[in-house]
Order: C-alpha cells, then sequence, then structure tokens
C-alpha cells in the first residue's frame, strides 16, 4: 500500500502547489451531465460525448483502477482585469505561459516513474484534460476545491486559478481525502458578471453563450453578433466569471516558471498577430495555448473584437 504522505510530498516537490488522492468509481448523478449534451450546450466540442461510458467510470481508464491523485498547479499573475498595457486585447490568464498540458504531464509521469521504483507491478493513466474524465469532479472529490455557480473550480487555498491534472493507479493509498464543501453560498458575483447568460443558472453552463468557447473551441468562420458586442477586448478566453469570485481573496502568484508570460502573447495584445504568417504563428505559439485557436481563429476572434471596440 502507498504511502499517502509521501506522495503528496513528492509531488509537492515536483511542482505541485496543492494534492489530493480519492477512490475511483462512477460519477455521481451522470444523467445531470447526459441532458446537458442532449440539450447540445456543449456546441461544437463533440469530444465531450465520444467515449461516454469511460467519461463517466475512470475504472474503464483503467480497470482495477484502485486509486486517484489529483495534482493542482497555480498559475495566477497580477493584473488589473482590464485591457492589458501591452495592447488592447485580452487573453485569458492560463494561456500567458507555456501550455499547461505538457507542465502538468511532465510532472505526473515523473511521480509515476518513482512509484513505480517501489511498486514494479504499478500502473497509472495520466489525464491532463484531454483524457474522456471528468478533471473538476474529480479535484472535488480529492478534496482540492468545489465547482463553484461558474461551474469552475474554486479553492480556499488559491483561488479561482488551479489547473489540474490526474494519476489514475492500480494501488490503494493508505489515506484518501475527504470531498470539499460547497462554500458559494448565497454569492452571485460569477454569476451577474457573465456578460453573454452563458451562465444561465448557478451552476449551469451554456458553452455555446460562453466567450471562452466561442474565442477558443468554436470553428465558425464568424463570432455571432451577441457574442462579438460582448467581447471587450477578449480574444482568446475569457476571465471574467472567475476573477469576480470573492474566494480570489486567497489567490497567490504562482511559482512555477512555465506559466511567466511568454513575449509573443504580446503580439495578441497588441493585434500584430494579424500580419503574422501561418509558418510564423506556428513557430512563434507552438509551445502556447494559443495555437489551440489556430491564427485563422485568432484573426477571426480580432475582427470581431475590432468591430466593437
Amino acid at each position: 500500500m502507498l504511502n499517502a504522505d509521501r506522495i503528496k510530498e513528492r509531488a509537492r516537490q515536483l511542482g505541485a502547489d496543492t494534492v489530493g488522492i480519492t477512490r475511483p468509481a462512477a460519477v455521481d448523478n451522470p444523467d445531470r451531465f447526459i441532458r446537458w449534451l442532449v440539450k447540445g450546450m456543449h456546441g461544437e466540442m463533440t469530444y465531450l460525448s465520444r467515449h461516454l461510458e469511460t467519461r463517466l467510470d475512470p475504472n474503464r481508464i483503467l480497470p482495477d483502477a484502485k486509486s486517484i491523485i489529483v495534482v493542482g498547479l497555480n498559475y495566477f499573475q497580477d493584473n488589473d482585469g482590464t485591457i492589458s498595457d501591452k495592447g488592447k486585447y485580452k487573453v485569458a490568464r492560463y494561456a500567458w505561459g507555456v501550455d499547461y498540458h505538457r507542465t502538468i504531464r511532465k510532472l505526473l509521469k515523473r511521480l509515476r516513474q518513482e512509484l513505480r521504483s517501489n511498486a514494479p507491478d504499478l500502473k497509472g493513466r495520466i489525464c491532463v484534460d484531454t483524457a474522456p474524465f471528468m478533471d473538476k469532479y474529480w479535484a472535488e472529490k480529492a478534496g482540492l476545491g468545489w465547482q463553484g455557480k461558474h461551474t469552475n473550480l474554486v479553492s480556499r487555498q488559491w483561488g479561482n486559478w488551479l489547473l489540474l491534472g490526474s494519476l489514475i493507479l492500480n494501488h490503494e493509498i493508505d489515506k484518501y481525502d475527504a470531498p470539499e464543501t460547497d462554500h458559494c453560498g448565497n454569492c452571485r458575483a460569477c454569476v451577474d458578471a457573465c456578460p453573454t447568460g452563458a451562465l444561465f443558472a448557478e451552476y449551469n453552463l451554456d458553452a455555446t453563450r460562453c466567450i471562452s468557447y466561442w474565442t477558443i473551441e468554436s470553428k465558425s468562420e464568424e463570432i455571432p453578433d451577441f457574442i462579438s458586442i460582448n467581447l471587450n477586448g477578449w480574444v482568446f478566453g475569457c476571465d471574467i466569471c472567475i476573477s469576480v469570485c470573492p474566494f480570489n481573496k486567497f489567490q497567490k502568484p504562482f511559482s512555477d516558471r512555465s506559466f511567466a508570460k511568454l513575449e509573443e502573447v504580446g503580439l495578441v495584445e497588441n493585434g500584430a498577430v494579424v500580419t503574422v504568417s501561418e509558418s510564423g504563428f506556428r513557430e512563434n505559439f507552438a509551445q502556447s495555448p494559443l495555437s489551440r485557436a489556430g491564427l485563422k481563429g485568432i484573426r477571426r476572434n480580432i475582427r470581431a473584437a475590432e468591430q466593437t471596440s
């Protein structure tokens, strides 16, 4: 049996800001997620409806799973929440540095390797926001925080600024963490702040009305008017609902240097990226989350933001 305290200590040494451990099981109340899909609130994110049975049960990712280690990395860096002093356009904070998938996957690979040195028969599957796995759900189960009314994770240690990764193991661990309690209470700051009504009810997100969805995930040629008139400079993602949360009184500056703002982000903030070639964009943003939207998507977003600026 693996030792929880040693696992957490080593995960923190490798760069995790917070660590929790939980037991895998079928997801509670899967009908809620299924109804969300049936209503089409995932939009073009069809990957969310694929491998649905696997997404709802970690034992389908790793048969005979016994434990899930969840790590959170804090990516907050100070900003006044308005348009950057480098330009007129805004990029969500998580995309300022190197793609977090790389950072967290590297951490979890090293942790898995070290655990295998003590347990040679150990099997472990890494999930970092790309596998059919409910990342925020398991982070809550592992005690890292709770899913707030904006549907993102909220932490009493780190505010709203944690990026998540999980390691599913076929080994028991000697201690498991209790799920975090919801502390939102009567607060509606995030719901009321959403300019497009994407948070149409508490704990309910319609992605097809979300600025982040339209500026990152959607491949449509144009952004609809009801979104573009509310962009307020956002051209990749949106931090509005998480930035207004009162629990950000606990936010702290990031420690992992991979989250430091890349100079190339300035090309998007000042709009100069529209003159960059496709090959230049791929070269400049190869390690950046901004590559997900592609040059075509970034140009579309800037065009939409410019029409309403």
